[in-house]
């Protein structure tokens, strides 16, 4: 098995097709009829739900340990409010899957949590997952025209400190490593630069504040623009 490698060239290659497929996908289908974009919301939501089936089997049924196959990572958490955005159309879930499926998916493509590269099924498993995450994102700016505003981001980050300490607690009472609150995640990624657990999520909360403020920059200045 290949260990990764995050220049190597099949990661950068895949990394790329993850992006492509993330920003064309749904410019395609934005062209298309009802049924055809009805479709594709029906197959980023068939292959989410694969991914966590697939979690469930490979980190808890595999391991003896059902705990550790929950869906509670905050990308586990990013693919419910894609998936209830695309079931219901309420805005707060896509302001959710905005801010923390881009900043937390978008990490995890490019810095997965794994030891091992392509073709290692956990290795293409996550790159697929995580690019659906994106995928359902890029599908509500496209097709619906949705979009964040400034006053979004105190109220996404309300949600998340409320997922926080119920994950904090959850943690406490399975014994597990949920958020990676308890323990830095394995492999090449940015909690390797950040101060040792606990206050390693200390440091990924305001890098997380500093990522949502830099993702809504680009609308801020839009706006100023036009206005």
């Amino acid at each position: 098995m290949n260990e990764l490698i995050l220049l190597s060239p099949s990661h950068i290659i895949t990394v790329l097709l993850s992006i492509l497929a993330i920003i064309f996908i749904p410019k395609y289908f934005k062209l298309s009829n009802e049924m055809a974009q009805k479709n594709l919301r029906f197959v980023i939501i068939f292959l989410l739900l694969v991914n966590q089936a697939m979690d469930f089997y490979r980190e808890g049924v595999m391991s003896d340990r059902w705990q550790d196959g929950l869906p509670l990572h905050l990308c586990d958490f990013s693919t419910m409010a894609i998936i209830l955005y695309f079931l219901t159309a309420k805005r707060d879930f896509f302001v959710f899957a905005f801010f923390f499926g881009i900043a937390g998916g978008g990490m995890s493509i490019l810095t997965p949590d794994t030891v091992y590269g392509f073709p290692y099924v956990g290795y293409i498993q996550s790159q697929i997952g995580h690019t659906m995450i994106l995928m359902g994102v890029t599908y509500a700016m496209v097709i619906d025209n949705q979009r964040p505003y400034l006053k979004d981001i105190p109220k996404v980050f309300m949600y998340a400190t409320v997922l926080l300490l119920f994950t904090y607690l959850m943690n406490y009472l399975l014994g597990t490593n949920y958020w990676f609150l308890a323990q830095k995640p394995i492999g090449d990624n940015i909690t390797a630069l950040m101060r040792p657990e606990p206050f390693h999520i200390i440091d990924l909360y305001v890098v997380a504040l500093l990522v949502c403020y830099s993702m809504y920059l680009p609308y801020y200045l839009k706006d100023r623009r036009l206005s």
